[in-house]
């Protein structure tokens, strides 16, 4: 699912979910780059399984080149409420989602980000990342110090 919004004539994605990917504002679906905090994004269309537009991404301190994030279909609106309440349900019990087996945080910070799960702990700074494997006394002490 993605939010389209048009704003005098020019057609935008809103993404609000793809995690610490985030562009934190409006991208158009022109296929011009926006460039923001976070890195550098761009929506265009394409021929795809998927949809007729591909986001991609160049996050800062991470990526040179530009990576798709996903693919989506513009003439395929929801068209009800419950469409919504359908992808929910999948994305937290679907045996194939990723985002219901473990605790999964990310978060901003001024010079890359942070991400938390239950057996590690990946901080990208200044283009560096560093990964470490922790334990369960680890993870709590790593919840409270980066997202309390």
């Amino acid at each position: 699912m993605v939010i389209l919004v048009t704003h005098k004539d020019t057609a935008y994605v809103i993404d609000t979910g793809f995690g610490g990917n985030l562009p934190l504002k409006p991208v158009p679906l022109s296929g011009e780059a926006v460039v923001t905090s976070n890195g550098e994004f761009r929506v265009k269309e394409a021929d795809s399984p998927h949809g007729d537009y591909i986001f991609e991404m160049k996050l800062k301190h991470k990526h040179s080149e530009w990576r798709t994030g996903y693919a989506f279909d513009s003439g395929d609106p929801i068209k009800d409420v419950t469409q919504l309440n359908d992808i929910q349900t999948i994305i937290s019990t679907h045996s194939g989602s990723p985002f219901n087996k473990h605790p999964l945080l990310t978060k901003r910070t001024d010079n890359g980000n942070v991400t938390l799960t239950d057996t590690s702990f990946t901080q990208w700074k200044d283009g560096e990342m560093e990964k470490e494997e922790i334990d369960h006394e680890r993870y709590q002490k790593l919840l409270n110090i980066w997202f309390e």
